[in-house]
């Protein structure tokens, strides 16, 4: 592949053309106009999640944008923006990131954001992770406080953590465990 991307690179210079090779090269996330890639996160006064969805034209949901994607990121990680094809401060948006907790695995997370609700913009995020521990040791150490609601069906733990967030717990093995934690943000 990178053999064929040089002599396309080759043909493509002696054409004039050499900057549609960089854009070939490019992953497709990177070159879409509905994505956004952010990579190598640092922290800031407004997060660089707010801030490149601003710059796309979301502007009425910033504010629970920046809130969520803050309280997500601790001002590390990556994340990928999906951002819509017109319209874009009325439209949904979604954001997916990974994250790097200190201290903690590596976590996937996603925000959905929807403008023009009742409550103004709301947003729904979830959080995965994997621990190299039992369920039941994450849910004691990791969601302490957190009350058992039952299951989703016969593999499924929930545990109540808040009135409108709740932590699944899926065992992987005897001693690992995978949760995800929900929340709709009103």
């Amino acid at each position: 592949m990178t053999r064929k991307l040089g002599l396309v690179a080759a043909v493509l210079s002696l054409a004039g053309v050499l900057t549609v090779t960089v854009v070939l090269a490019q992953p497709a996330a990177e070159r879409s106009a509905t994505m956004r890639l952010l990579r190598n996160m640092i922290p800031g006064p407004v997060n660089q999640i707010t801030d490149a969805m601003q710059v796309a034209g979301v502007r009425s949901c910033a504010n629970r944008i920046d809130q969520t994607s803050k309280f997500l990121t601790q001002g590390t990680g990556s994340a990928l923006l999906f951002l819509p094809e017109r319209d874009p401060d009325n439209s949904m948006v979604s954001v997916s990131m990974e994250l790097q907790p200190a201290g903690l695995p590596r976590a996937y997370a996603s925000a959905t954001f929807s403008p023009n609700t009742a409550v103004g913009c709301a947003v729904a995020y979830e959080s995965v992770q994997y621990w190299a521990e039992s369920c039941t040791n994450v849910a004691a150490k990791r969601f302490a406080g957190g009350t058992y609601g039952g299951s989703i069906g016969a593999e499924v733990a929930i545990l109540t953590i808040g009135p409108t967030a709740r932590v699944f717990l899926l065992r992987s093995t005897p001693t690992s465990c995978v949760s995800i934690k929900k929340e709709v943000v009103r």
